[in-house]
């Protein structure tokens, strides 16, 4: 009797004691929840916040191998060790500190901003899935609408000891010119879990290899790592990356703390150079690619260096 070859296949698998991992990755939106969980290869990834619970949309939990949360749960959850510093670090998110003047990094300081989601579609295929939303950045104190993005999240079909996801943010100047202004609270945010920060034996390396915050915070460099030890699993941590053909290099607002940041536009305020606020004028697009990376081991056994190089040839 003939058998298909991936019968037999599961067949010997079962015979080995080992059972392989289903292939592809699956979005579930829950559209009362305003969430899209994300699960690869049979397990769940993460799940993208795009309602108005916080001020910006993010992405949290997001595990690594073993389910190990890498990112903090303050101020959704709680965390052990418990730090509850900076409640606008949401887990990992993207959002800017002064555009046209307001605040969408804090919460309720200066003049603030939100950013809200009027449109999102999720699919899968050709080796991702994706999300891809249309968000108003929207001066609370008068509702104007200051910029609009185009965001799409692409999530890869990669193994569990190293998930890989891309942030494209296209922004649009609807309403006027729209300026970045240069400031250290910018753009792409991840807080780490505090079991894997810097405060408690967790180390920032950057692609030259230095590291701590006192050796990479507004240094240049194309891709930081941040891992730390996950107690009964192992090292574990999050690699951020920069595209070179990005308008304007990273610059890292990186800290022991827990907190991950590149931000483009705070050359003065991150690194001490000349002033890097940008205006956008009316009816312009600017767009960012950043990818990051989840991982087991250490900087090197996940072969960060591999991954910006691959991700640069693409």
């Amino acid at each position: 009797m003939h058998h298909p070859r991936s019968f037999v296949l599961a067949i010997a698998a079962v015979a080995l004691g080992t059972v392989a991992s289903p292939a592809g990755v699956t979005l579930e939106k829950n559209e009362e929840a305003q969430t899209v969980a994300i699960n690869i290869r049979g397990e769940h990834f993460t799940t993208y916040h795009y309602g108005d619970s916080q001020h910006v949309p993010f992405l949290w939990p997001v595990k690594a191998e073993g389910g190990v949360g890498v990112t903090r749960n303050f101020p959704m959850g709680s965390d052990e060790p418990s730090v509850e510093d900076h409640p606008h670090h949401i887990s990992l998110y993207l959002t800017y500190g002064v555009l046209n003047g307001f605040d969408f990094w804090h919460v309720g300081r200066g003049r603030p901003g939100v950013i809200r989601t009027v449109g999102i579609h999720t699919g899968e295929g050709d080796g991702y899935g994706w999300i891809r939303g249309r968000h108003h950045w929207i001066a609370n104190e008068d509702d104007e609408i200051v910029m609009e993005e185009k965001r799409e999240l692409r999530f890869h079909d990669t193994p569990a000891n190293a998930r890989v996801f891309d942030f494209i943010s296209t922004f649009k100047a609807t309403q006027g010119d729209v300026t970045f202004g240069d400031t250290k609270e910018g753009m792409l945010g991840v807080r780490m879990s505090p079991m894997l920060d810097g405060n408690h034996g967790g180390t920032l390396t950057n692609a030259e290899g230095h590291q701590g915050e006192d050796n990479v915070y507004g240094k240049p460099s194309p891709w930081m790592d941040y891992t730390g030890e996950a107690e009964g699993h192992g090292k574990r941590g999050i690699a951020i990356l920069d595209h070179p053909e990005n308008p304007k290099p990273a610059q890292w607002h990186v800290r022991d703390y827990g907190l991950a940041a590149l931000n483009p536009f705070g050359t003065r305020s991150v690194a001490g150079l000349e002033d890097g606020r940008h205006t956008l004028p009316e009816g312009e697009t600017l767009t960012f690619r950043y990818r990051l990376v989840v991982h087991s081991g250490c900087h090197e056994t996940a072969d960060i260096a591999g991954h910006h190089a691959r991700y640069i040839a693409e």
